[in-house]
């Protein structure tokens, strides 16, 4: 490759025509990042096993691929996703206009896995398997906070601003553990140690449940409330090539997940239904019948999953100069001010510097 040729795809922008998202009243679009490709494809799951991929976009990132986690603001019409290869988080506006691709953060990460949007409260958190921390970072300015450490191979993380919790799964057999806390990264709770090879984690909010994958030799789907009752297994592969459940999603009435044995894709109903769909038109193949996916991230872009509500730190971000980051919600005020990485809190509670207090 020339010099100039190199030094233009540093430079130029990346664009890319963008989905547009359900509406309020429609169900949900299923997208799938396609580790390998670095692409996104959009399908809509009530067209059943025949559905085909109304939307195919290809993602910055990585040229040797690398998209993992994947998450959404309906209200900003965003896309959030990250990439292993490069280590950033990425966003793209979803209106189905051309759109820039942005890189929001950028280095300072080792193996970005889970991603998990807060609507309410716009922040973003992301955690981190290899440096086994979470981060909740600003999407318009970047500005990031450590809020979790010491998070043994933190997997996934999901978050309910709704009712102000984060929850994570993490370790592996003996260490492996479902966990949640506030928001704020304080209130830190157990859900359950019934768990061995966590890989991905999806919450219901119509139910208030967690649904999990658990990869081989586990090979089994499982479903818990958010307090911590009913543990429940919802799937178990009964063929060889449903083995090694990976990504998942829920919405509505159905559960998604991507079988990482063969990288297919697979729907089912929550309750009392057996009956699996492939969505075979996601597969692609090439020479001698070598399947050329490799899908990882799996997200239900649902107007559902992220109603309207009140924000515990009111119309002017709690009057927080940066992070707003919800708390208890029976505590006064319902909400802590925090600080970018490198800066300080200031005995006023909510505005930050870079000056150290004496």
């Amino acid at each position: 490759m020339s010099t100039l040729h190199s030094l233009l795809l540093v430079i130029l922008p990346f664009y890319t025509e963008s989905l547009i998202f359900p509406r309020q009243d429609e169900g949900p679009l299923i997208a799938v990042l396609d580790f390998k490709a670095t692409r996104m494809d959009i399908f809509d799951p009530s067209e059943g096993g025949n559905a085909t991929v109304i939307e195919a976009i290809n993602l910055k990132g990585g040229r040797g691929g690398g998209s993992t986690g994947i998450d959404f603001n309906y209200r900003g019409k965003m896309i959030f996703w990250t990439d292993l290869y490069t280590r950033d988080v990425y966003s793209l506006k979803a209106d189905g206009g051309d759109q820039e691709q942005k890189v929001i953060l950028e280095g300072g990460l080792g193996s970005p896995e889970g991603l998990a949007y807060d609507w309410i409260h716009n922040n973003l958190y992301v955690s981190d398997w290899e440096l086994h921390k979470v981060f909740v970072i600003n999407p318009a300015t970047g500005a990031r906070k450590t809020l979790l450490i010491d998070v043994h191979h933190v997997r996934d993380i999901e978050v309910d601003p709704r009712t102000g919790w984060l929850y994570w799964i993490s370790g592996w057999e003996d260490t492996a553990l479902l966990m949640k806390s506030t928001l704020d990264g304080q209130n830190q709770v157990v859900i359950s140690s019934d768990i061995e090879r966590p890989i991905s984690l999806s919450l219901d909010y119509d139910e208030q449940k967690l649904y999990w994958t658990e990869t081989y030799t586990v090979n089994l789907i499982k479903s818990i409330s958010v307090n911590g009752e009913d543990l429940t297994i919802v799937h178990r592969p009964g063929r060889h090539y449903e083995f090694s459940p990976k990504g998942i999603t829920v919405s509505r009435d159905y559960f998604y997940w991507i079988q990482a044995l063969t990288f297919r894709v697979l729907g089912r109903e929550k309750n009392n239904s057996r009956e699996i769909t492939r969505y075979r038109n996601l597969e692609k193949y090439g020479r001698w019948d070598i399947q050329k996916n490799i899908f990882m991230g799996i997200l239900a872009i649902d107007p559902r999953k992220q109603a309207e509500s009140p924000s515990l730190c009111g119309d002017n971000n709690g009057g927080c100069s940066h992070f707003c980051l919800p708390s208890l919600i029976q505590s006064i005020p319902p909400y802590n001010c925090a600080c970018p990485d490198g800066m300080n809190l200031m005995d006023d509670n909510t505005t930050c510097s870079d000056e150290i207090q004496i």
